[in-house]
């Protein structure tokens, strides 16, 4: 395909370059030493910041065996790896213990559940649970049965480290999931009950169960997606976390490189409209470590807003920025609201107004008030937004001033 300029990865920093580079020639198995070539000279690159890089994306492991053959390479920062790797076995053996254990357990109780990436996806997409980092586990489970699961990860010893709020009827469909943590281990499971927040038209739960896959593991089948609801769950996650991290595109060129049914993605991405979401992480994926674009991608890859959305994220993968949970400074922030607002379509974009003019749960936390009285967070709801954004401007900048 032809590329567009801005996209290039080599006009961005060697030290970024390099890291395409590995996880471009990633594979099951090390290159041989005189198969890799180094974008820059050894000696003009700085090693301190190709580390950072290489953390900040959260793609360490996956390029561990690539740079214990590179010539090139220090020593120091193979140790680095090497260290940072078998941290990263020992985390995703944990998790997977603890997925294992709540798998059996929720299936006990007739709790279906979903796992939607941690270990299944490095198993799935990487064939070894030491090559993708994942910090916990994300488990969709129906909506009707949400309490009687957190009731049971109460009861496995978890605590709720993460609340949203309850004040509003629709709750459970602005947001998405609570978080829980067990304090002896520290593994820490979020568990969803939609697979998005913000109510956005989304697959339900009885849709994904039907097209679910199963993976095994120590002898518990593990449910997860189906390959097509997961490369538009995993390119609408990226795309909403405007691709900061690296290791979110990984997954995306690992998956479009298995077997998928291209007329069913197209069907699921017309009907919960994410035509541009699935085409800015193909073409990402293509531009930035040379995913093929297959015939059948071209439905996708060939949209304007397609396009205009991934040239819209560069800044966030370049620049080594943490959108998650806010945006790190408002110099970060307006951009990255104007390319959250981009990302929706026109009636999605009516609907956000719709709920913008109209009050919500932090109105309520901002300022609480009887029940007999709410219909006064009508008309003060401009002034609690206002005040909102000015109490949070000046936390950040305390922030940058210290």
């Amino acid at each position: 395909m032809n590329k567009q300029k801005s996209l290039e990865p080599h006009m961005y920093p060697a030290e970024l370059a390099l890291l395409l580079e590995l996880l471009q020639s990633d594979s099951a198995l090390p290159l041989p030493a005189e198969a890799v070539s180094s974008p820059s000279p050894a000696s003009s690159l700085d090693w301190k910041e190709f580390v950072a890089l290489a953390h900040h994306h959260r793609v360490y492991p996956t390029i561990q065996a690539q740079c214990a053959q590179h010539p090139q390479l220090p020593e120091q920062v193979k140790q680095w790896l090497m260290q940072k790797y078998n941290r990263n076995a020992f985390t995703m053996l944990q998790l997977s213990g603890q997925m294992q254990r709540l798998s059996a357990v929720l299936n006990e109780r007739g709790i279906r559940a979903l796992q939607l990436k941690g270990p299944v996806l490095a198993q799935l997409l990487y064939g070894d649970l030491s090559r993708r980092t994942s910090k916990d586990l994300d488990v969709l489970v129906p909506m009707e049965q949400a309490q009687q699961a957190e009731e049971l990860l109460l009861e496995m010893g978890y605590i709720k480290t993460q609340s949203v709020p309850r004040t509003t009827e629709n709750w459970r469909w602005r947001y998405n999931h609570e978080s829980y943590t067990d304090e002896r281990t520290g593994v820490e499971i979020e568990l969803h009950w939609r697979l998005n927040g913000d109510a956005g038209k989304e697959q339900g739960f009885e849709e994904l169960w039907s097209r679910r896959q199963t993976l095994a593991f120590g002898g518990t089948d593990v449910p997860m997606l189906g390959m097509e609801d997961l490369l538009i769950y995993l390119a609408v996650h990226g795309a909403r976390h405007a691709w900061f991290r690296l290791r979110w595109l990984v997954d995306i060129d690992r998956l479009v490189q298995h077997r998928l049914d291209w007329s069913l993605l197209r069907k699921l991405s017309q009907q919960y409209r994410c035509e541009h979401i699935v085409g800015q992480a193909l073409l990402l994926s293509a531009n930035w470590l040379g995913t093929p674009i297959q015939t059948d991608m071209m439905y996708w890859t060939e949209r304007a807003h397609a396009r205009e959305l991934t040239v819209r994220v560069l800044p966030f993968i370049t620049n080594r920025v943490n959108l998650c949970p806010e945006p790190e400074s408002e110099a970060l922030a307006k951009p990255y609201r104007s390319y959250q607002y981009a990302l929706k379509k026109p009636g999605q974009k009516a609907l956000f107004w719709v709920r913008k003019l109209g009050p919500d749960d932090w109105d309520m936390q901002t300022l609480p008030l009887p029940k007999r009285l709410y219909f006064l967070y009508y008309p003060l709801h401009p002034f609690l937004l206002l005040y909102r954004r000015t109490q949070r401007r000046t936390a950040l900048q305390r922030e940058v001033e210290q």
